[in-house]
């Protein structure tokens, strides 16, 4: 082979160029060789010829020799030249090398360097192969994500640790604009250089905007933005629209990207995903624009279901997602407590711990924080929250208070055993009764009836803990849910209490209908969001056992709740005794009666409903008795109590109404219009 080697170094240079010549008349190949710069092109020729000596090396073993030809072969994948492509230019190349040195050398050399060309070639394809099969790998995984991650920020985690794995990807980074236009990166993996290609994005002096009327927004980071399509960078140094951003690409062994939208159809981006490649054209080939398109479509379905089920918070630098995630390990947790009451004894016997962290100056309510935490930093937050919590209430219970204790348990939790096992221990390190603990477990689509989770639910149940369905009715499938999962609390989200304008009636008739639904099933019911006494009072009334909100007292630290409950207002103590009917008839507020207009409507209804029953009480209603009261067990279950003042008016108006309803029926317009005429009695009087 010496004489081999001889004639390649004497006539390899000579051979390139004129197979660089020759592959410049395929149309393929031009197309990539068109994406180099001048000095990329010198160094693609220089390799190739190395490439050609090292294969007429004879210390070449088959192992050296199948990790050189797969690591060009994954190269030319990543490019985009097809495999059809590569076969043909291996043909041009042969009878390039046979023209210049086959005169030169043994037909033996000449046959024994063929069969290494050849296998070259076979090894070639199979990287090709090997790049496909995690093509198809990473799209699998994040299809699984898509349908499984429970929040925007974990989501956007496990894309990125998925795609930072695959083989064509040297960096990838995602993040979104502030209200500004300034794009913010909120996560990343991948780079040479100390911190990461994320980190020497975050920190390099050019801002990127969306906006297109800004200087630096013209990259393919805001064009995806506004157009809602993948926009590719195909080669860092030549493309005139990145230059401020050539010598970072450089530095970090990058010169291709693509920025792929993360968008639902018809609707604007959510976040901007952007790959990065080590080649230039990495994402330019049939088989990569056909990944990325697959990949685009399944963040799609993402952004169509993240904003749905997770809400979604404003863009969170990631320098600022590690600062609060080291303020969770490192002490600035501090737990405030709010008061549940008990509407039935009007005293607050339960408290549910709230997390809040101190940065310096300002206390982050989880609005802020909770979005941007990864869920190793959810379960960090968990379990310092719930010992914090446990600790505070055995100090109250030395002093006399001895209260149950509610904290929230992540949707995320029913994926992870991890959460199980740290509060089956801290319930034991505190010497917590698990009866004396609630979860409160949010109405989130990642609560799903699979059978893991049913098994992580049926593990705290056993352990003894209640478990709380938060934020009822801010989902979509909570009913289903409340049926067939072990909840022994159901919370009202505060929007389903909320009263706004004339709506007031509807809204305490949800609510009525929600407590006797969760009644039935044997949960209790407890309104977020209360803040006003009128409400409290209301809710009393139609039977809720418990509210919490800044009308009674909004959430404090450990220390002030006991002052707060040696403090308690008179009218904690008292709703049990409005709720029976203390105020007297017509000295109720406007939400008391219409409160209990609505257990007087739902009461009729159901008798309306039985033709027989319906006829009897007419009848009953209607008979002479004494002073023209009517039947007294009539008179209880029809009569308005303390929905109006008694007098002429309130009697007239009994007559219209239940009249109306028992002799025409529930449908009809005497009915309609005798409820118009006791709801403007009753709204008149407040």
């Amino acid at each position: 082979m010496k004489t081999l080697i001889g004639a390649l170094q004497e006539h390899a240079a000579h051979v390139v160029n004129r197979f660089y010549e020759e592959l410049g008349r395929l149309p393929k190949s031009r197309r990539i060789l068109e994406m180099l710069s001048g000095a990329e092109l010198a160094h693609l020729k220089s390799r190739q010829i190395q490439n050609l000596l090292a294969l007429a090396n004879l210390g070449l073993t088959a192992r050296e020799h199948a990790e050189m030809a797969q690591r060009i072969g994954r190269i030319h994948a990543i490019v985009g030249l097809d495999k059809e492509e590569l076969v043909r230019s291996r043909g041009i190349l042969q009878e390039l090398l046979y023209a210049e040195v086959g005169r030169t050398v043994s037909a033996q050399q000449l046959s024994l360097y063929t069969r290494r060309l050849t296998s070259d070639l076979a090894w070639q394809l199979k990287a090709y192969q090997d790049v496909q099969d995690s093509q198809q790998e990473a799209l699998l995984r994040i299809t699984r994500l898509v349908w499984e991650a429970g929040t925007y920020t974990n989501f956007i985690d496990q894309v990125i640790a998925t795609l930072a794995a695959h083989g064509e990807v040297t960096a990838c980074t995602i993040g979104r604009p502030d209200a500004e236009g300034i794009f913010h990166f909120e996560a990343g993996s991948g780079g040479k250089t100390e911190g990461g290609m994320l980190q020497v994005l975050v920190a390099h002096d050019q801002v990127i905007s969306v906006r297109a009327d800004h200087p630096q927004g013209q990259g393919a980071v805001a064009r995806a933005w506004r157009s809602g399509k993948p926009e590719r960078v195909v080669n860092y140094q030549t493309d005139p629209l990145v230059t401020a951003w050539r010598e970072v690409a450089a530095r970090e062994g990058v010169r291709s990207s693509v920025a792929i939208p993360l968008a639902a159809p018809g609707q604007p981006p959510l976040a901007v995903l952007s790959l990065y490649s080590a080649f230039p054209g990495g994402f330019v080939g049939p088989e990569q624009v056909a990944f990325v398109d697959l990949l685009q479509t399944l963040l799609g379905c993402a952004a169509m279901r993240i904003p749905i089920h997770d809400g979604m918070s404003a863009a969170v630098p990631v320098s600022v997602r590690q600062h609060w995630a080291a303020l969770v390990r490192t002490g600035a947790l501090q737990m405030h407590y709010q008061p549940l009451l008990n509407l039935s004894t009007g005293r607050a016997e339960k408290v549910e711990a709230l997390a809040r962290l101190r940065d310096g100056e300002r206390l982050l309510v989880p609005d802020d924080f909770l979005s941007a935490l990864s869920s190793d930093d959810l379960l960090a937050l968990f379990t310092s929250g719930l010992d914090q919590a446990l600790a505070d209430r055995a100090r109250w219970r030395a002093q006399g208070r001895d209260l149950d204790i509610s904290i929230n348990l992540p949707p995320a939790a029913l994926n992870d055993i991890r959460y199980f096992e740290a509060t089956r221990g801290a319930l034991v390190t505190h010497g917590c009764p698990a009866a004396r603990l609630t979860l409160e477990v949010l109405e989130n689509e990642a609560l799903s009836l699979i059978q893991g989770q049913r098994g992580i639910l049926a593990k705290f149940r056993e352990l003894g803990v209640l478990l709380a369905q938060d934020d009822l009715g801010a989902g979509h499938s909570g009913l289903t849910r409340l049926r067939e999962l072990p909840f022994d609390w159901i919370k009202l989200d505060r929007e389903m209490v909320k009263l706004s304008g004339g709506d007031a009636l509807n809204t305490l008739r949800v609510i009525y209908q929600l407590t006797r639904l969760g009644h039935s099933l044997g949960r209790q019911v407890l309104a977020e969001g209360v803040d006003t006494l009128d409400l409290l009072h209301a809710l009393a009334i139609l039977g809720v056992d418990g509210a919490q909100g800044f009308g009674i007292a909004k959430p404090m630290e450990g220390a002030r709740l006991l002052e707060w409950l040696d403090c308690t207002p008179d009218f904690v103590a008292s709703v049990s005794a409005e709720a029976d009917a203390g105020a007297g008839p017509g000295k109720e507020s406007l939400l008391a009666r219409l409160a209990r207009f609505v257990i007087w409507e739902e009461r009729m209804l159901m008798i309306a409903a039985l033709p027989q029953a319906s006829r009897d009480l007419l009848q009953a209603l209607t008979r002479e008795d004494g002073e023209g009261g009517g039947v007294p067990l009539a008179q209880s279950l029809a009569g308005f109590g303390n929905i109006l003042p008694p007098g002429p008016r309130r009697d007239a108006l009994h007559r219209q109404v239940v009249g109306a309803l028992l002799a025409e029926g529930a449908g009809s317009e005497a009915w309609r219009n005798a409820l118009r005429a006791l709801m403007e009695a009753i709204t008149g009087d407040a």
